[in-house]
């Protein structure tokens, strides 16, 4: 009897010593991958953020919102998250530096899901809509309501979660900084159905019904108006491969977070199941800035040329204006001497 409970209690250092050698070996690469892939992702993000300034396309201004968002969570939060990979989850900072980084980094995540949402939903507008609501898209106020509630409402939120949250120093002075509310289960539930289930579900939903539709406007545009069709297939391209990063970045952590509250595959719940999920949702803030790159073509135009062509286009609109003014003029007088002439006749 004694033997065996030795046998036992020697099984399970065993594991746990194995469980943590896998678990500081994952966090290890891990922080190789995610430090190899970050530093040319922050050069190339600003080097398209800058080839993109002052571009007013409604087409390019959610990539653009994107992309800073990218931009600001790889300075920010990529770093934090670096730190806690070398200390092996343990966090050697202050608890407010904790708290900032975990209302940034989850309200940023969020907040780069809901864009890609809009964009998914305003591809439809773009390529489908009327005129008249292409115009209304245009306008200032359209860019910047969905911008600021994907902005706003994730951070809001987060902000009041996380606030309440206390941690206990254990090991070194350091502690886990991880955000309480996910030991609520009801409340966990819906800040996934609401920040991360929802969005991810209507990107899917509107990207595949703008693939179908694509598809069925290729055989409509079939020999006839190719710049019509090249146009489309871009903006479809653009938004297929931005929802994949998307959802290659989130998938596994939303369920990663379903299996938790549920416990359907019990695997995922190891550590280091759940440290890789962590990670992978740094994929679309690091691959945006690559993806950016190709798909959108504006970034490769030449600024003194475009900005050549909106002069050109700003003269065009003035000279049809004057146009429009001098014939106004001159109906004016002519509309007044008939009148004169009829009242003279009477």
């Amino acid at each position: 009897m004694y033997n065996q409970t030795l046998l036992n209690h020697m099984e399970n250092s065993t594991n746990k010593i194995n469980d943590e050698y896998m678990d500081v070996l994952i966090n290890k690469i891990i922080f190789i991958i995610i430090l190899c892939i970050s530093i040319p992702s922050i050069m190339i993000n600003l080097f398209a953020t800058y080839r993109l300034h002052g571009n007013t396309k409604l087409s390019v201004f959610a990539f653009r919102c994107i992309l800073h968002v990218s931009l600001f969570t790889t300075c920010t939060c990529i770093p934090l998250f670096l730190v806690e990979l070398y200390f092996n989850l343990y966090f050697p900072l202050s608890l407010f530096i904790c708290k900032l980084w975990l209302i940034i980094d989850y309200s940023s995540i969020v907040c780069l899901a809901l864009l890609v949402c809009w964009a998914s939903i305003q591809r439809h507008i773009l390529i489908f809509g009327p005129i008249h609501m292409k115009k209304l898209q245009s306008t200032f106020k359209f860019k910047l309501i969905p911008s600021t509630f994907a902005l706003g409402f994730p951070l809001i939120w987060y902000s009041i979660l996380i606030s309440t949250c206390t941690y206990e120093k254990t090991i070194r002075n350091k502690f886990r900084c991880q955000p309480c509310f996910e030991d609520k289960k009801f409340i966990f539930l819906i800040d996934t159905l609401l920040s991360l289930l929802f969005p991810l579900l209507i990107t899917i939903l509107a990207t595949l019904f703008l693939l179908i539709r694509i598809i069925r406007l290729r055989f409509r545009l079939f020999r006839s108006n190719s710049k019509k069709w090249r146009r489309c297939k871009r903006l479809t391209r653009q938004m297929i491969l931005f929802s994949s990063i998307y959802l290659i970045g989130l998938l596994p952590y939303v369920l990663v977070n379903l299996n938790s509250l549920y416990e359907f595959w019990p695997l995922i719940n190891l550590s280091w199941c759940i440290q890789i999920a962590n990670a992978f949702t740094y994929v679309p803030c690091c691959f945006s800035s690559f993806l950016s790159i190709y798909a959108i073509p504006e970034i490769w135009k030449n600024r003194r040329n475009h900005h050549h062509h909106q002069q050109q286009h700003q003269q065009q609109n003035s000279l049809r204006k004057n146009r429009k003014q001098e014939q106004t003029s001159f109906t004016l007088p002519s509309v007044f001497l008939t009148t004169k002439t009829s009242t003279d006749t009477e």
